[in-house]
């Protein structure tokens, strides 16, 4: 019973916890390497449909509908997809955000559709989304992540996006990410987790 109560209440901690943060670490744009039959292009009027379509394909980031797509469009600054053969299978948008006193672009919405994961769209289209904003003005570049989305956190950590620790449950939290990571992520770990 005490270690199905110590389970219970690690689980309402984490859930308690804020989403990871990520912050770009290079000065340089990532290589984008294009994938066959696929574009990356920006929004336009229309696309609300299969951006909802795909949103709710991937169920990685909450529950979505037109009302929440809508209220995505008012705050993006900039929205991109990767569209393959007329159908858009991933996105992600770039928000002009204020975070600690400071003007930053935050990569948000970043998805995948489940039957396009696995050829590197994730990469394509969030290095499209940091190049747009690197070439947008020079400002610190983050996104938010949760524990749970492994190949988004690996896809991350090649682009060059580093772990964040401003909250106190973030060391744990990285530690135990880079073990289910292996040992190929190893050498990318941050200081302040070890």
């Amino acid at each position: 019973m005490h270690r199905l109560h110590s389970l219970f209440r690690h689980m309402s901690n984490k859930e308690k916890s804020p989403q990871l943060i990520m912050w770009y670490a290079r000065t340089d744009a990532p290589q984008l390497e294009e994938v066959p039959e696929c574009d990356v292009r920006s929004y336009s009027q229309g696309d609300e449909e299969q951006w909802l379509i795909l949103l709710q394909a991937n169920g990685q980031l909450g529950v979505w509908d037109r009302a929440r797509i809508d209220a995505v469009l008012r705050e993006t600054y900039l929205q991109y997809f990767v569209e393959c053969r007329g159908r858009l299978v991933a996105c992600a948008g770039i928000n002009d955000r204020e975070r600690d006193g400071k003007s930053c672009w935050e990569i948000g919405w970043v998805a995948v559709h489940p039957d396009f994961q696995g050829i590197g769209l994730g990469k394509l289209i969030t290095g499209t989304a940091l190049t747009k904003a690197m070439e947008l003005g020079r400002r610190p570049i983050y996104l938010l992540t949760d524990d749970f989305r492994l190949p988004a956190l690996r896809c991350y950590l090649k682009l060059g996006l580093v772990p964040g620790g401003d909250h106190a449950s973030d060391r744990d939290r990285w530690q135990e990410i880079f073990a289910r990571l292996g040992e190929d992520y190893r050498a990318i770990i941050p200081d302040y987790i070890v």
